[in-house]
């Protein structure tokens, strides 16, 4: 599954039934937070988001609707138990800013933060199933946009056809990666004969509009 929750997209000040700016960005079960403006927690609540499947957090820049309900969701993940090591990404002062927050209430938290610095264009994360890039967008203070991209998809298995050629069920893994069958006696499966190609992967970007 690919997904978009629009938690919140309303300016600096909360309004009724509106929220600063929040998203959640859900692939394959796995959430991808970006921005945290304030009531970003009650608003996971409301959709049902479930927080343990945040692994990712991506700050866009330093303005206060897109941040200042940061601090409180690391909070409650302690709280929670959370377990889970957690990446927030953001521009460079974002650290400093979190630590001294965490250092004046005396938090200690029950999982490992890791606290990346943006400064340019990048890659920031790249595994099986997603690419998440970051760019530079125009806005008045240092800010970035990102790509969720997901990854070509294995090769769709067509049960019947593998078993009506006889193919054993511990080699199905290697047809959806596209290899070919051989038989005891030599002969060849064709791949493209028990499979079918998969939906290309989809891709979204996420980014902070600003009216020159």
């Amino acid at each position: 599954m690919f997904a978009v929750t629009i938690l919140g997209n309303n300016s600096a000040v909360p309004a009724f039934n509106r929220h600063p700016t929040s998203q959640v960005v859900t692939i394959d079960g796995h959430n991808y937070l970006v921005d945290c403006g304030e009531g970003t927690q009650i608003q996971l609540i409301n959709y049902k988001i479930r927080r343990s499947k945040i692994s990712h957090i991506f700050i866009s820049h330093l303005h206060g609707d897109h941040y200042f309900g940061l601090i409180g969701l690391l909070n409650s993940f302690g709280l929670l138990s959370h377990q889970q090591e957690l990446h927030v990404f953001g521009p460079s002062p974002l650290k400093e800013i979190i630590e001294l927050q965490l250092k004046v209430a005396d938090t200690k938290l029950c999982y490992d933060l890791h606290i990346h610095h943006i400064t340019e264009a990048a890659t920031l994360v790249d595994n099986e199933k997603l690419r998440v890039k970051c760019f530079r967008t125009n806005h008045r203070i240092e800010c970035y946009g990102f790509s969720f991209e997901q990854k070509k998809q294995p090769r769709k298995l067509n049960i019947e056809k593998a078993k009506e050629f006889e193919i054993p069920a511990n080699f199905y893994d290697r047809l959806k990666s596209g290899e070919d069958y051989t038989k005891k006696d030599g002969s060849i499966i064709k791949n493209e004969l028990v499979t079918e190609t998969a939906e290309p992967g989809k891709k979204i970007c996420v980014l902070c509009r600003y009216k020159v």
